[in-house]
């Protein structure tokens, strides 16, 4: 069975136009599995009504819940008023059945969190995914209008994963077990549209794999069934030298290995999921990032090979980082110094982006969290700590070791006076990553990419 996991994002999601380009998108493939995101906007209306809700403000929360439901009403509507079908009225009925339930469920819950006076992680992603939720059903139910026989599968019957809620890890051992459902919708001619980003814990709650999630719900999929190809469908050309949203001269890359996307993706590129191409690397399965607006572009290939002769071949960056110091008092052995600022880290799950060293002290570039003041208690045992807030990471993927020093000084010199706070090389990775000023991040890394590419 040739199999087709296809990923459609926010903007794909956005009216009525793009409703239909998804479906006539779809209606190519033999055998394709769709999963979708939340309509553009709608997760961080969702997580801001969960805040307000939490923060005493239940009116405020309930006018963007009926606003959401207006909203997706307005595009069923003018979808279906386009698309004109003897089933309508029964289609309609449906869908805002769907919606009163969903929008229901979405009132109680934030009912449940003003009265408890806080979003609780479980209580966040339960809200969270209630995009997802309405956005799947919605397609599947206008893909009948079209004549194709979409189905809608509540992603909970799929993806499994631990009770990590906000960032959940999959179990990939029951999703693959669980996929087999979806082969045997396919067999009957039906194409299965699921929602992304989010699935069930152990207990039975509802839990999301964190940000941009649907990415990485749609490579689970693809690699549970063995697909031919996963393709990721945007409104961007592939995967580009930079994000091309702030970098004016960013050029589209045509290939690239699963490595090498990963790295892009970790340290800031806002086209995949980190964790993304795992699943799909483990199976050799090709990814695919593509433009919905212009489907008959090639976009960009990622396999497990992929080699260029370029000096540098992408560049990320990151906002909104903290360098952290911890220089360790002299009771403190250099062996033992290390080994406890990382364990505080990872007690507290703080991914680290880049570091520097010597015995006595270390600097670490983090995302800013609100669990900072949390680890500065935990490393006041070790040793005097510090933050420096608001700055940005650049990082130059993909770099020819031969050339770093080379490397170096081009990227210094195209850097100018701008002051530089942290420098790292990682060899094994080819990645080389600056720390600077957040209000110059952008401005720097337009110097930086014109410089090189």
């Amino acid at each position: 069975m040739n199999i087709h996991v296809l990923k459609f994002g926010g903007t794909s999601m956005n009216d009525h136009q793009t409703w239909k380009q998804v479906l006539d998108i779809i209606s190519k493939y033999e055998y394709p599995v769709v999963v979708v995101s939340a309509t553009a906007r709608t997760t961080r209306q969702l997580i801001e009504a969960g805040q307000l809700a939490a923060d005493g403000n239940l009116e405020k929360a309930l006018v963007i819940g009926e606003s959401i439901k207006l909203r997706h009403l307005g595009i069923l509507h003018t979808f279906l008023k386009k698309n004109p079908h003897p089933k309508r009225p029964l289609i309609e009925e449906s869908c805002e059945q769907k919606l009163d339930q969903k929008i229901g469920l979405l009132f109680k819950l934030l009912t449940y969190t003003h009265k408890a006076g806080e979003l609780t992680p479980p209580m966040k992603d339960a809200i969270a995914s209630i995009g997802e939720q309405i956005s799947s059903y919605l397609l599947a139910q206008c893909g009948l209008a079209v004549d194709q026989l979409t189905q809608f599968i509540d992603a909970k019957k799929i993806i499994k994963t631990d009770a990590e809620y906000g960032h959940a890890n999959p179990n990939r051992a029951l999703i693959n077990q669980k996929a087999g459902s979806l082969e045997t919708i396919l067999d009957s001619g039906f194409t299965p549209i699921i929602g992304g980003f989010y699935g069930e814990a152990p207990d039975g709650t509802t839990a999301t794999l964190g940000f941009e999630g649907s990415d990485y719900s749609a490579s689970l999929i693809g690699g549970a069934l063995h697909a031919q190809a996963i393709e990721i469908w945007t409104d961007v050309s592939g995967i580009y030298t930079s994000d091309p949203r702030f970098i004016d001269d960013a050029k589209p890359i045509q290939e690239l290995s699963y490595f090498d996307a990963t790295e892009m993706a970790y340290f800031g590129a806002k086209v995949l999921h980190p964790s993304t191409l795992k699943p799909a690397q483990e199976r050799n399965i090709p990814v695919f990032v593509k433009n919905m607006f212009k489907p008959d572009n090639s976009g960009t290939r990622i396999i497990r090979e992929s080699d260029h002769s370029r000096e540098v071949l992408a560049m990320s960056f990151k906002e909104d980082m903290v360098l952290l110091t911890v220089s360790a008092y002299e009771t403190v052995m250099g062996y033992s110094f290390l080994t406890k600022v990382f364990s505080a880290l990872e007690k507290l799950r703080l991914p680290v982006d880049a570091v520097n060293t010597t015995e006595a002290s270390v600097t670490i570039a983090l995302s800013n969290s609100e669990k900072l003041d949390t680890l500065s208690k935990e490393l006041i045992e070790v040793g005097t700590v510090t933050f420096e807030q608001q700055k940005g990471l650049i990082s130059l993927i993909g770099c020819t070791i031969s050339e770093m020093d080379q490397l170096t000084n081009k990227v210094l010199d195209s850097m100018g006076s701008e002051e530089v706070n942290m420098i790292t090389f990682t060899k094994e990775k080819r990645i080389l990553s600056f720390v600077v000023n957040q209000n110059k991040l952008v401005e720097t890394a337009q110097r930086i990419h014109t410089g090189l590419f």
